[in-house]
């Protein structure tokens, strides 16, 4: 990981406004407050990595530690995304959407950067270490009226699929570095599966055979079908819906009760994929219509006005920028 701050680097004095400041600068900022802890005594360790659209970060303190994410803040900056968070060690709580959850080690939480949030963390005799995963809303297979019930709740993440995830999530912050860059994409994109998983089991009704619930899983493995092969020029409604079983009809109903449609989240996925290989220094030896090309998009014209229109810029200017408007 990228270590963005370690407070035992800089003098005693300086080590608070120090880690404020990191707080301050990061894509979420948030405001700090260690109660009458003294400079000296305060010690934090700050690391992030990047999974395509997905960050990781590993953080750690010693010392009570309070935060909190105000209005000004969002108008400063929102990234528009979710955050998963998972406690590793010590106890924290979060307030968010009026609930409060208060987190053990193993358990998890998932909130969002565009409303106001306060939490805490540590002990005056204890350390705390925890995992952050934040990713634009977008990337997350779930509506997000579907998905507001469960933020600011505790998620369970020591059994079942909850442990699964909160396991991957740890190897992720701990070894993230023995990943190639080009698997960072999957990994991410396994991870969000995961949690869509853990998030609709937390929703079902006690009926396990609901229509509903079925829905959702169907759903899950739709997506999942669909991301495995954004390559194939065939991918169509037709082979999606023969490859499950399912009508085109109601293929298409599925998608409508998301709030997309199949060809624009295919589209989209399409998209994705060309934006991370126009900034991924491996894919600089190809051209762009053969990136667009590899991703679904035999058509260069084609391409050019879908890319500008989701992303704001051609691809050309995209790739020469680096993403930075991404």
């Amino acid at each position: 990981m990228t270590m963005l701050i370690r407070t035992d680097l800089f003098p005693p004095s300086e080590r608070l406004v120090r880690y404020r400041e990191a707080a301050m600068d990061l894509p979420v900022p948030v405001l700090v407050d260690v109660g009458s802890a003294r400079s000296g005594d305060f010690w934090a360790v700050w690391g992030a990595a990047d999974l395509g659209d997905v960050s990781v970060a590993s953080v750690a303190c010693r010392a009570p530690y309070r935060f909190r994410r105000t209005p000004d803040l969002i108008r400063r900056s929102d990234p528009e995304a979710y955050r998963l968070v998972l406690n590793l060690r010590g106890r924290g709580g979060v307030t968010h959407h009026g609930r409060h959850a208060e987190l053990a080690a193993g358990d998890l939480a998932l909130y969002e950067t565009s409303s106001p949030f306060a939490g805490w963390r540590g002990s005056a005799d204890s350390a705390s270490e925890w995992i952050m995963v934040t990713f634009p809303r977008r990337l997350l297979p779930m509506a997000p009226g579907v998905i507001e019930p469960l933020i600011g709740h505790r998620l369970p993440g020591r059994d079942g699929v909850g442990a699964l995830l909160g396991t991957m999530v740890h190897r992720l912050g701990r070894d993230i570095h023995d990943y190639r860059p080009a698997d960072r994409p999957g990994l991410s994109r396994t991870l969000l599966d995961l949690l869509a998983i853990l998030l609709h089991n937390q929703l079902e009704t006690p009926t396990p055979e609901s229509i509903a619930s079925r829905h959702r899983t169907l759903m899950i493995q739709i997506r999942s079908f669909i991301r495995n092969r954004l390559s194939d020029p065939a991918l169509s409604p037709e082979t999606i819906a023969a490859a499950h079983h399912i009508s085109i009809r109601q293929l298409h109903r599925l998608f409508q009760a998301d709030g997309t449609a199949v060809a624009a989240w295919i589209r989209a996925c399409r998209l994705e994929r060309c934006a991370h290989d126009l900034t991924d220094p491996a894919q600089r030896p190809r051209s762009i219509r053969e990136i667009a090309a590899r991703w679904g998009f035999p058509s260069g014209a084609h391409f050019s006005r879908s890319f500008r229109a989701a992303y704001g810029l051609s691809p050309q200017d995209y790739r020469r920028q680096g993403g930075a408007h991404r």
